[in-house]
């Protein structure tokens, strides 16, 4: 796909610009093309203006009203009867501001028609028209016309560069005052840090600027001289991104020494670690696209998911593709392609899609059920997915791999299973809790407490923990062991609630005797065939017992005579 500075090198006569900020835009061409005329319109001016002109005076206040509002129809008359030069080899380019407002509109539709008509016609009719719009909004008369070109947000490079000119603007110094040995005695940098300028990916040049203010304001005003804090731009950015409602940027402390059991799963995610490596690059390691967890609820999933990023370094964002969706015909689409816009922005990055199957299910019903939307707004994550060249890592969870279509569980790296903890991973979630609320894990005994909690999820063990905690402060004790097993021994296990479920799961993961090992996924954490075994034997109990057990009229308060009588 060209980019915008390719489509006016080739002078193509209609082109849609789809970007986040017009003023970015307006900008770049004042920057970059100093020998070509451009000339600005919108509904709000009412009237063509150059480009230089509009910069330098109409945002100043200096602007003089026009005589007569010219209405967008008009502006395209004015630009269609335009007599040129034959000897004029200078392209003049008309900018169409918010153009989604009005594009849509017939007579628009057939002006610029007639426009690109004439250019075809009249090699002295040296014009392109830039229609600027936040969504793809090209009529469909126009498409066989137009060129459609994504002005993305500032790149890497370009955001070092604009930190740079922000750093002499304000005059940031470094005031650190060093010993021989290089340790800071006194002072601090208030230049931004390396860490700070990665944190700017994902801005338009106006939020860099203002983050960069507001922390200089801020800090100014406390220590007397301002400095750009890294905490600071941080909470700027998440701010920022959230605003979108389309994404929001996940902090977290949650590191895997916080998480309890799946070995096999971080130790597979420690190894990915060197594909984000200089070292791993230098050597060839490949891209990887992403990992997807099913299992039942509450076994540690998303946990794993905020940890991976700061066991990586990199930011995670959140991604609830259910917000994508709108009432609004092509809005859904349109709302996919700029999330992913935003996300290759801010890459490296994670990108977290809890319980996946809730935003993507119904693509096979789509057609009888919204026309398609649905189809079209997976399509575009699926051929994303595939063809992105940009550093992002998915990791995606689900309780229910039924509801995934089967083409978005080949487009990842790896897929594990998150079984219930076995004995050795119950006591480590144990001794990580008890650790949480401020106790000693060696002062209870955590074998038995493990046999215990046999078939109770991550999730389960905390809310048992939390429990005993609260019943010994009912009972003005001190936590104890026999407390806890008290607790305990009034659970339902997870085995027993979900028993359909986890034994659907379970068949559809399958056993391979010879490695040891699921067939459709990966067991998250090291599990024999005995383990299995009996997991499925006690499914298999339960089920038979739900089967075989009579409907008791009485406890649904239907029966006659009892307790639930109507």
């Amino acid at each position: 796909m060209l980019n915008l500075d390719q489509c006016l090198g080739a002078n193509r006569p209609l082109i849609f610009t789809v970007s986040e900020s017009d003023m970015e835009v307006l900008q770049h061409l004042d920057r970059k093309y100093k020998d070509r005329r451009f000339f600005i319109y919108s509904t709000t001016l009412a009237k063509i203006v150059p480009l230089p002109d509009l910069l330098k005076t109409h945002f100043q206040g200096t602007t003089t009203k026009a005589a007569r509002s010219v209405t967008t129809v008009e502006a395209l008359g004015e630009i269609l009867n335009k007599d040129f030069n034959t000897t004029n080899d200078k392209f003049e380019t008309y900018v169409f501001l918010n153009a989604d407002n009005y594009i849509n509109d017939k007579q628009i539709i057939r002006r610029i028609k007639d426009i690109v008509a004439r250019y075809q016609l009249d090699e002295g009719f040296t014009v392109n028209m830039v229609f600027i719009s936040q969504t793809v909004m090209v009529p469909m008369d126009l498409e066989r016309l137009a060129e459609v070109v994504f002005f993305n947000l500032p790149t890497e490079t370009e955001c070092k560069e604009f930190s740079d000119f922000l750093t002499n603007k304000l005059d940031l110094k470094d005031d650190r005052k060093l010993d021989k040995a290089g340790n800071v005695l006194s002072g601090v940098d208030r230049r931004p840090s390396l860490e700070v300028v990665n944190n700017l990916k994902g801005l338009t040049r106006f939020e860099m600027e203002q983050a960069y203010l507001q922390s200089f304001h801020i800090y100014k005003a406390k220590e007397g001289a301002g400095r750009i804090d890294l905490e600071f731009i941080r909470n700027f950015k998440k701010s920022a991104i959230a605003k979108t409602d389309l994404l929001s940027l996940m902090e977290s402390d949650v590191t895997f020494d916080k998480v309890g059991g799946l070995g096999t799963l971080k130790s597979w995610v420690k190894k990915c670690y060197g594909g984000w490596t200089v070292e791993g690059k230098a050597f060839g390691l490949p891209q990887l696209k992403g990992l997807l967890m099913v299992g039942l609820s509450g076994c540690g999933k998303s946990l794993v998911s905020k940890a991976i990023g700061n066991e990586w370094g990199l930011p995670v964002l959140n991604f609830d593709p259910t917000r994508i969706f709108s009432s609004r015909v092509g809005d859904s689409e349109a709302n996919m392609r700029r999330v992913l816009s935003i996300i290759e922005t801010v890459s490296p990055c994670v990108l977290l899609i809890d319980e996946i199957e809730k935003g993507f299910a119904g693509m096979q019903s789509s057609t009888f059920s919204d026309a398609g939307t649905t189809a079209r707004t997976i399509g575009q994550f699926l051929i994303w997915m595939q063809e992105c060249t940009a550093p992002v890592f998915t990791v995606a969870t689900s309780n229910n791999i039924a509801y995934l279509p089967p083409e978005l569980i080949g487009r990842f790296d790896e897929c594990f299973f998150v079984n219930m903890p076995q004995v050795a991973e119950r006591k480590d979630i144990f001794s990580i809790h008890f650790k949480k609320f401020g106790r000693d894990p060696s002062k209870f005994d955590l074998e038995k407490i493990a046999e215990k909690s046999q078939d109770l999820s991550g999730r389960e063990i905390e809310q048992a923990l939390k429990e005993a905690l609260y019943d010994a402060f009912y009972k003005k004790i001190d936590l104890t062991t026999e407390v806890i097993l008290e607790v305990l021994s009034k659970k339902t296990s997870l085995l027993t609630t979900m028993a359909e479920q986890l034994n659907y799961l379970i068949r559809w993961v399958g056993w391979d005797s010879q490695k040891k090992d699921g067939i459709r996924a990966r067991f998250a954490s090291p599990m024999d065939e005995m383990d299995r075994s009996r997991v499925m034997s006690e499914i298999d109990t339960l089920l038979k017992e739900v089967a075989n057990k009579p409907l008791d009229p009485n406890s649904l308060g239907i029966g006659g005579g009892g307790p639930g009588k109507c």
